[in-house]
């Protein structure tokens, strides 16, 4: 019996927890928005248990709000602390699995970055130099149970990753560096008779030149997102797609879930049909700055223009990053203002 309790915790020795996490706290003044300040937090705690080629990963964060503003009360709506995601990943053979809730991009992210993937199950394995998988989920890309398959490689130095949704769409991307410049380009095509017929087109190149770093991107929504506000089911929408995480230059003013939030935005990215610019960067006395200049079209006719300044600095561990960006030249008078923020990130 001894030998066997010991053989038992000899075993239970064998697995490995992890915890790391990662926190922000943020300051915003949007003068485009009905809300002009806006505080917000969000502290995430990742907890990883391993045991031979299988983890289970668990993220727990809270919703932004605490019991010290009054709140979360009795049904706190998801503004408690929550399971953020709960997945488990493990290897059968040559077949990778992860199975569960979590978030995920495809391809270069210019129609999904960071989507809700629930109840999902992912297989890939490597097929001679490429690798091949399979990704089905409920209500995965607006669709019913719906199911994707996808093949990646490198082609002539480039990654090339292609994703096909029988029933909802096609994309595309292919991204690599040559000669130090970055090149990449993606394009999502939507079935046609599914109904929200919205094609996207990424292009992005970026390098250095000295102590400067620059990005050249432009995007283009065939319509832009459009809530249909005669139902109240949340997400419905007669058009478009609100995809909102996607920044490539590092905006700070168009996409309002870039970096877990941001509140100095002035819209998300799908509300726009054309957004075209550049940033540059550059170090200076411990500092990152960067400008961003952005030529850009709300909706179907608003042209409108971007310009930013971020700095970032790192403080005792920790990144502050204060920014100011103003949007001018819009048919809307209201969005012709001036937005503010400060933010702590943290990770540890």
């Amino acid at each position: 019996m001894i030998a066997a309790v010991a053989a038992t915790m000899a075993s239970a020795t064998m697995a490995d927890i992890s915890i790391t996490g990662d926190a922000y706290f943020s300051y915003a003044n949007n003068a485009i928005a009905v809300k002009k300040n806006d505080d917000n937090q969000r502290v995430r705690l990742k907890v990883v248990g391993s045991t031979g080629t299988t983890k289970v990963v668990a993220v727990i964060r809270n919703g932004s709000e605490t019991r010290v503003d009054q709140k979360p009360v009795n049904n706190d709506k998801g503004r408690g602390l929550h399971m953020d995601s709960l997945y488990v990943t493990t290897k059968a053979g040559p077949v990778s699995i992860k199975a569960g809730d979590y978030w995920g991009t495809i391809g270069l992210g210019a129609r999904s970055k960071g989507e809700a993937k629930k109840n999902a199950l992912s297989l890939s394995t490597k097929v001679g130099p490429a690798t091949v998988g399979l990704f089905t989920a409920n209500g995965s890309n607006g669709g019913a149970n719906s199911t994707n398959v996808n093949v990646s490689g490198k082609v002539y130095g480039a990654t090339v990753k292609l994703t096909h949704n029988p029933s909802n769409f096609t994309n595309i991307s292919v991204k690599g560096t040559f000669g130090g410049i970055l090149i990449a380009a993606e394009q999502w095509k939507d079935k046609e008779d599914i109904g929200t017929d919205n094609d996207t087109t990424l292009i992005h190149v970026g390098g250095k030149m000295g102590a400067i770093k620059w990005d050249v991107a432009q995007i283009k929504n065939d319509v832009s997102y459009i809530k249909d506000t005669n139902t109240n089911v949340a997400g419905d929408q007669t058009q478009g797609f609100k995809n909102s995480k996607f920044a490539p230059l590092g905006s700070m003013l168009v996409g309002k879930a870039a970096r877990g939030a941001t509140a100095t935005a002035v819209a998300d990215v799908g509300q726009f049909t054309e957004i075209a610019g550049v940033a540059v960067s550059t170090k200076l006395a411990g500092n990152t700055i960067k400008a961003i200049y952005t030529r850009n079209t709300l909706g179907a006719n608003d042209k409108l223009t971007g310009t930013e300044l971020i700095l970032t600095r790192p403080l005792g561990g920790a990144m502050l990053t204060l920014n100011v960006g103003k949007v001018s030249g819009s048919d809307d008078s209201d969005n012709n203002k001036v937005n503010k923020g400060l933010r702590l990130d943290v990770k540890f």
